[in-house]
């Protein structure tokens, strides 16, 4: 009896600890995760590709949420793909 409540808390903790964190990450983080899966590079030169496409991003448009540059990158990159 004692070993199922413990289960069924441990349960519910994982499930909530895992909806905190899905639910706490920014779109921002959101789209640069979708950006490393569509760059089929290492991690170090996957970020160096998308720090050298942000720096473009907002030279081009300054003043924009960094959200909004990854949107136009990743649309860039699905466009350019077709």
């Amino acid at each position: 009896m004692n070993s199922d409540i413990v289960i069924l808390v441990v349960g519910a903790g994982l499930i909530l600890g895992f909806f905190y964190w899905f639910l706490s990450r920014t779109e921002a983080s959101r789209l640069r995760d979708q950006y490393f899966l569509h760059i089929h590079l290492p991690r170090a030169e996957a970020e160096a590709s998308l720090a050298r496409h942000m720096a473009r991003a907002q030279e081009r448009h300054p003043g924009k949420s960094e959200a909004w540059y990854l949107r136009q990158i990743l649309a860039d990159l699905r466009r350019d793909r077709r």
